[in-house]
């Protein structure tokens, strides 16, 4: 009976985690509100078993998951003592705890996989709804009037959706140069269907215009050619090269505000919050600011530096019914040491030295003879989809964003995934 129960709870456990992979991209409300809610309660029945726990703590690294739930719970504690729980605005960041069931439910290579290919399924559908909304409004695309430069998008924003399908893009493409099935005939077949989905996502990338994916998928791209060979960088250098002034004018045309940023509101914009966040830093660097308080020193300072209207005109008038955007800084770091102080900031800065210190310390990719196809692609997806998720939070706030947390607490269970792999097979050389 105790069997049958915990074999119940794990499948169950492992259906609704696939499901949170799909929903990612289709649904937020039924991910939130039920999938993950569900997901969490179905774990912590299972945890009340010894044997579920023991099996646990064989699947996680202890010491990171430590580290993980210290940079998730002590923003909470310097919320608490500085004015509330409720004085920080959201509470996404409790999302990267769903490592925990995914480490549970999802414990080989096989699941692992099978949570990827749910995220790219869900992903498949979003960018094909994507292809339609590109089609519907190409004329406006095309012919963009200013700075505004019309966006390609289906369901999502505009910017997650071209941060997670560049996501999904990097790992399209290490599979696609990096996996070999047995079966050539499958692994055929296999290529061909990673390649035409690659050539796919990449056209969405582009045409959606984002300047910082642009900017970040050029040295993750790089890595990926470097791991097949050396010499391919400096093809992928020429090509990314060649490759802008093949680019159509209403997509190259953006490109110049990455340095003409005052004639672009959007690249405007950011530089003015960074600043206004430097100088919010300097008045409470310890542990951070309270969101109203942050809020109206925001608003005395554009109107001190004499940007006020332009920043109600380009951005708050628009989106003044959310209060993340009056605090907004459009830069995932600077808003969590404005949040936490230095304090808080510190933990972030551990819990990505871990990442870093396991994603340097795998490295299935130097042998590839005797190693897993699947675990060599893994391993290069997951690290340059990090890179790229990392880059991404200096343009964007990844950390109060609740689809880019969901994104990299699969990624961190991922490399969390490999690091065991690693030490198991060191241990049996």
């Amino acid at each position: 009976m105790k069997n049958k129960f915990n074999l119940t709870i794990n499948m169950m456990g492992y259906i609704v985690s696939l499901l949170v992979g799909i929903s990612l991209f289709l649904s937020e409300k039924f991910e939130n509100n039920v999938l993950i809610p569900l997901l969490l309660l179905v774990f912590v029945i299972a945890m009340f078993l010894k044997e579920n726990r023991k099996k646990l703590l064989k699947n996680i690294d202890i010491k990171f998951s430590i580290v993980l739930l210290l940079f998730v719970f002590v923003p909470f504690v310097i919320a608490y003592f500085d004015g509330g729980i409720d004085t920080r605005l959201d509470s996404y960041i409790l999302r990267f705890l769903l490592f925990f069931p995914f480490a549970f439910f999802l414990s080989s290579t096989r699941k692992v996989l099978n949570l990827l290919k749910a995220c790219l399924f869900g992903g498949t559908i979003i960018s094909i709804l994507a292809i339609f909304d590109f089609i519907k409004n190409y004329n406006a695309w095309a012919h963009p009037i200013g700075a505004y430069y019309p966006r390609v998008t289906a369901i999502l924003t505009v910017q997650d959706f071209a941060n997670i399908m560049c996501i999904v893009l990097l790992f399209l493409l290490s599979f696609l140069f990096f996996y070999k099935n047995g079966n050539n005939k499958k692994n055929m077949i296999i290529k061909i269907c990673l390649a035409i989905l690659s050539a796919f996502i990449l056209f969405l990338v582009i045409v959606n215009r984002s300047k910082m994916v642009y900017i970040c998928l050029i040295p993750t791209i790089l890595y990926i050619l470097y791991k097949i060979r050396k010499r391919y960088v400096l093809i992928g250098i020429l090509i990314c090269f060649g490759g802008y002034f093949a680019l159509p004018s209403s997509i190259s045309s953006r490109l110049q505000y990455i340095v003409n940023y005052k004639n672009d509101p959007s690249s405007n914009l950011r530089v003015i919050f960074w600043e206004t966040g430097i100088e919010a830093f300097k008045q409470k660097p310890l542990l951070g600011w309270q969101a109203e308080d942050r809020k109206q020193f925001n608003l005395d300072y554009y109107e001190k530096i004499g940007v006020k209207d332009y920043v109600y005109k380009n951005f708050l008038d628009k989106l003044s019914e959310w209060p993340i955007y009056y605090v907004h800084t459009h830069n995932a770091y600077l808003q969590f040491i404005l949040d936490y102080g230095i304090v808080g900031f510190a933990f972030l800065v551990i819990f990505f030295v871990s990442i870093l210190i396991k994603a340097i310390g795998i490295n299935f990719s130097k042998d590839r003879e005797n190693s897993d196809s699947r675990l060599i692609a893994l391993e290069i997806g997951t690290k340059t989809t990090l890179a790229a998720w990392i880059i991404q939070g200096t343009t964007d706030i990844n950390l109060n964003n609740k689809y880019m947390i969901i994104t990299s607490a699969i990624l961190i269970f991922v490399l969390n995934h490999l690091w065991k792999k690693k030490i198991k097979a060191e241990k049996g050389k």
